[in-house]
């Protein structure tokens, strides 16, 4: 299928399908039509793209998961090795979240050490002294 149609399947647009491309994450053949190329996607294409929407939204980067694509492609992404990954990134967050709740904390104690006073609004218009 044409990038227009894998786009529209996976629920991404052309660009992503373009990027994707471009970094290794997906692959696609050339279809000619004429005197141009196109490029030829197939459903496990489209499967692909979604999972790595999929791994995006729960913290993977692009540059992570271009290993783990071709891993996936050439069908040595078994389960063990899907379990190491799936670890090390929970770890990851749990770290991450770890450190928020301390910066947070953090903040917290420093407005608690503020004398009482108006709150102030991001965007607000200050009094003007006249």
């Amino acid at each position: 299928m044409l990038i227009g149609e894998a786009a529209r399947r996976a629920g991404v647009s052309r660009d992503t399908v373009r990027l994707y491309t471009r970094l290794g994450l997906v692959a696609c053949t050339s279809r000619l039509a004429g005197s141009r190329a196109y490029a030829d996607y197939d459903d496990d294409a489209v499967e692909l793209i979604k999972n790595i929407k999929v791994a995006q939204s729960i913290g993977f980067s692009l540059s992570e998961l271009v290993p783990i694509a071709a891993a996936y492609v050439a069908g040595r992404l078994d389960d063990d090795k899907q379990r190491l990954l799936l670890e090390a990134k929970l770890a990851q967050l749990e770290e991450r979240q770890l450190k928020l709740r301390q910066m947070t904390e953090f903040l917290q104690s420093k407005l608690n050490d503020l004398p009482p006073g108006t709150p102030h609004r991001t965007g607000s218009p200050k009094p003007s002294s006249q």
